[in-house]
């Protein structure tokens, strides 16, 4: 224990001194939760503020008087929009979307004839792919109030035209909403517990290497376990820092959410921050073993930075994968680091019951992961062809 507290307190010393890696790190831990929400925040209040204005564009409104007498008594204000609407969509300068009315659109609709009309907007603006999707709501309800208008001047009934009643009850409505919203949290977590280890990992065994302290070192009477165990706490501690961090912005940033419903949505308290870190604790312990093994065969900080950066994509890509592929809960996926956590945790964001074993599982997994990882490198580092492989 002796030999494991002096490699721990000289690697720690080590790392901290390294000031301005720490400030970049932990700078982005405590950023990225208030700023991805802030800017979310912005965004839905925008979107608010658009829906609360009410305003439509409609583009030759005298060609349908009747349309827009109907667009009117739906508590809508009937704009021009722009002359030049169409270069500024086309552009993407325009966040709003235009209904095109064609000439003698008013005659065509009283003879009968079928009318087309055009609504104009921006696929790659969200604010304007929502203006669409509501003028084409107001046209069809227009057409259907029509439709039945005609039919009542026959004597049908147009409750003919619609012999089933479709009742859609949404369950769990706002839990599902804040797993929509929350979803950003287990990915960034994963991601700022990686890059938390990620400069520690590769210092304390490819920059040690580089600088030819390893082997000093190594002559030292310390055990090579308590010298690979040492050195693995001291990138444990900083990858539980970043995590600390990042998931304590994320509790914070929802405070800060001026939007009302998205405020009611973020769920994100002390009780979720504490389950998100025991969820992740485990993974912090794993992904620091990883990170080290991989560095330990790299020659230097250049290849260290290469071989680790498949373990930083693969943390990204594996939670996303369930969304991406549609997968389902299975009990399968806690068996796959990262993808186990992120599981878990769209659970609880959820709603959905989350059992004593769907904690201890994934957290088993990556400790026996991690015991592996450790026992190669003790193994490794009695290589000459490992302590000695520099460029």
């Amino acid at each position: 224990m002796q030999q494991l507290w002096a490699v721990l307190k000289k690697e720690v010393l080590d790392g901290v001194r390294d000031r301005r890696v720490w400030m970049v790190v932990l700078l982005t831990a405590l950023v990225s939760g208030p700023v991805t929400l802030l800017l979310l925040s912005k965004f839905m209040s925008d979107l608010k503020s658009k829906a609360e204005a009410r305003e439509v564009l409609v583009h030759n409104a005298a060609a349908a008087p009747a349309l827009v007498n109907f667009l009117e008594r739906q508590a809508r204000t009937v704009s021009a929009p722009p002359d030049d609407v169409r270069a500024r969509i086309e552009a993407g300068r325009f966040d709003d979307a235009v209904l095109m009315v064609p000439d003698g659109f008013e005659a065509d609709v009283r003879h009968g004839k079928l009318v087309d009309v055009t609504v104009l907007h921006d696929a790659n603006r969200a604010q304007s792919v929502t203006a669409a999707m509501t003028l084409e709501r107001l046209v069809n309800g227009w057409a259907q109030e029509l439709g039945v208008q005609r039919l009542l001047i026959r004597g049908v009934d147009p409750a003919l035209l619609r012999p089933v009643r479709t009742t859609v009850v949404a369950l769990g409505a706002t839990r599902g909403n804040a797993a929509r919203l929350l979803f950003m949290v287990p990915l960034v977590a994963l991601v700022s517990a990686v890059i938390g280890a990620l400069a520690i990992a590769i210092d304390v065994t490819a920059g040690e290497r580089e600088r030819g302290s390893l082997e000093p070192l190594l002559m030292n009477p310390v055990s090579a376990a308590a010298l690979v165990v040492g050195k693995w706490l001291a990138v444990c501690l900083a990858s539980l820092v970043t995590l600390s961090g990042t998931v304590g912005s994320f509790a914070v940033a929802g405070q800060l959410v001026r939007d009302e419903g998205l405020s009611a949505a973020f769920q994100f308290g002390v009780s979720e921050a504490g389950f998100t870190l025991a969820v992740l604790g485990p993974f912090c312990l794993l992904v620091s073993s990883l990170l080290m093994l991989s560095a330990l065969f790299a020659r230097g900080h250049k290849e260290a930075q290469a071989s680790t950066s498949y373990i930083v994509s693969l943390v990204s890509i594996a939670p996303s994968l369930s969304m991406f592929l549609s997968l389902q809960d299975a009990p399968w996926q806690l068996l796959v680091p990262a993808m186990g956590q992120n599981m878990v945790l769209a659970r609880m964001f959820r709603g959905s019951p989350v059992t004593l074993s769907d904690v201890l599982i994934p957290g088993a997994v990556c400790l026996a992961l991690t015991a592996v990882a450790l026992f190669a490198q003790t193994r490794l580092l009695k290589r000459e062809a490992i302590v000695f492989a520099r460029g």
